[in-house]
């Protein structure tokens, strides 16, 4: 599995990139920054977008790879979500409002865009890769997900704070499991910032994943808030890695 860190900040300055994770050049996790960072020609490789929840940092760039996607003759893609994402995405972005009702956009071209609904607990294959949906504490709504291909699973946290039976499903993997890309998007001097907003911290991360699974898998800090960087960096416990954007893995 090759994951491409195209965007992983926790909110947007000169340098930095909200999240946007491609798998195997064509399913995107979040869309915070692809259409700005992705080639013409790439972007139209991208089949399935699965969301974590509907934050303007992890839809912004939504309505231009839809755009992307679109200019071609028969462009398709299908978004996958929870139902109260799906929703908060039909009746406050592609509402004629904010943006085109991305249903009338399509017109007579051959052009399909599908919403699919993946809700907690729920299991699907998309592009040969098994997708578990996991409830994330956040907003409401809010997913992780663990991908698994070939007997190889990651986990992607989205945004969130401590979820009860996240940690006992990981471990049920067992050896299988080999990432876990964690959220951690502030320093531990604002834990109780990072509660309030049902977030982590590098101590609550590690305390949450990081001790409950075995030492072999690689437990990855991202969408650190930029301003805090150095702060979060810092606080790392060992053994936890962190990115910032840029990277690439194959799993």
């Amino acid at each position: 599995m090759r994951v491409e860190i195209i965007g992983c900040s926790g909110s947007v300055m000169k340098g930095f990139n909200t999240t946007s994770i491609l798998v195997n050049g064509s399913l995107l996790i979040d869309a915070g920054s692809a259409a700005s960072l992705i080639g013409d020609r790439n972007i139209l490789d991208i089949k399935d977008i699965l969301l974590t929840h509907s934050h303007i940092d992890h839809i912004k760039d939504l309505p231009f790879i839809l755009e992307s996607i679109f200019s071609t003759n028969k462009g398709y893609i299908d978004i996958w979500a929870s139902q109260r994402t799906v929703d908060t995405l039909k009746d406050h972005v592609f509402n004629g409002l904010i943006w085109p009702d991305a249903q009338e956009l399509m017109g007579e071209q051959g052009h399909r865009l599908g919403f699919k609904v993946m809700d907690g607990g729920s299991r699907h294959v998309i592009q040969d890769i098994h997708v578990q949906a996991l409830e994330a504490n956040h907003i409401p709504g809010a997913m992780s997900y663990v991908f698994e291909e070939e007997g190889k699973s990651i986990f992607f946290s989205g945004d969130t704070t401590y979820t009860e039976g996240i940690l006992e499903y990981l471990k049920s993997i067992g050896d299988g499991l080999k990432a876990c890309f964690i959220e951690t998007s502030f320093p531990d001097r604002m834990e109780d910032l990072a509660k309030k907003s049902r977030h982590l911290t590098p101590s609550m991360a590690w305390e949450w994943i990081g001790t409950g699974i075995h030492g072999d898998v690689r437990v990855i800090a991202y969408h650190i808030k930029p301003w805090y960087l150095d702060e979060v960096i810092a606080d790392l416990p060992d053994g936890m890695e962190y990115i910032i954007g840029g990277e690439v893995f194959e799993f």
